[in-house]
């Protein structure tokens, strides 16, 4: 096993384990799905000045991908890069970034599931005995107990956050062909693009520009920086491997929570959250 591998694991984690925090306090009035474009459209924009300075002729590696290897480009962008972050950073609205950073470590449950039951890779025991720890603890933060038991609303979509990011994390693996600064900033343009235009057209809710520009260096670095280094460790140590050492992100996030905004690290009393900016139909 590369000794490089668990090291960008780590240093990917930590990078995204704190963006959950700083999304909190930037949210404000933002409308989520605007928040969730412009961190994606951070991270290609950031990575596209990276590609700037590299000579690996990005337009001839996407002309060499097959069918397949398109459709599987196609499918990591829907479901990690347009789905996945609208989905948290709604959890986000409507949660603690505490609770929000926990459950994150899902994401490491859901890639592993996929890579060993769909790709066949080998998990041992350890690992699956972890991945059971993270799932029972993951269920005890989403239980919401007042007026009986049911999973908060917050909870049930960082958990489908966290299930598209594995299916995204086992897709990305497949496609090796490019290099990981160029798959990363192919991602994050589309889901970008695509999630700014959505946002702007169904919303009235607009960011001041310090709340945009920090949106992009935080999709730059938490998302953009974050995710080639994850591709380069997934490529060195496998899905499983590389999920388990990405799990020490949520605990970084939990820290940030705890000293960026002052969340309580016991679980807060059940409480009605605020509601969803109104879309406005044009």
């Amino acid at each position: 096993m590369s000794r490089s591998g668990p090291q960008l694991a780590l240093l990917s984690a930590v990078l995204f384990g704190i963006s959950p925090a700083l999304i909190k306090a930037l949210l404000g009035s933002v409308s989520p799905l605007l928040v969730a474009g412009m961190l994606y459209l951070g991270s290609g924009l950031g990575l596209l000045v990276l590609l700037s300075f590299e000579r690996t002729g990005f337009g001839a590696q996407l002309k060499t991908l097959s069918t397949r290897q398109r459709l599987k480009l196609l499918g990591a962008i829907v479901s990690g890069g347009l789905a996945a972050p609208v989905l948290l950073t709604y959890g986000i609205r409507r949660g603690t970034a505490f609770e929000v950073s926990l459950l994150l470590n899902l994401e490491t449950v859901a890639t592993t599931l996929i890579a060993a039951f769909v790709f066949h890779e080998h998990v041992g025991r350890r690992v699956w005995a972890g991945k059971a720890l993270i799932v029972a603890g993951a269920i005890l933060v989403s239980l919401n107990l007042s007026g009986g038991m049911a999973f908060s609303v917050s909870s049930l979509l960082v958990v489908g956050a966290c299930a598209l990011w594995g299916i995204d994390n086992n897709l990305t693996r497949e496609l090796e062909e490019l290099s990981p600064t160029l798959l990363s900033s192919v991602k994050g343009l589309a889901a970008g693009i695509f999630n700014t235009a959505l946002a702007l057209l169904l919303t009235r809710s607009a960011p001041t520009l310090p709340q945009a520009g920090a949106m992009l260096a935080i999709g730059a670095l938490s998302y953009g920086l974050s995710l080639v280094l994850f591709v380069k460790a997934l490529r060195l140590i496998g899905s499983a491997r590389t999920s388990t050492y990405f799990a020490v992100g949520p605990f970084v996030g939990m820290a940030a929570s705890v000293l960026v905004l002052g969340d309580a690290l016991t679980r807060p009393p059940a409480r009605h959250p605020p509601p969803a900016p109104a879309l406005a139909r044009r």
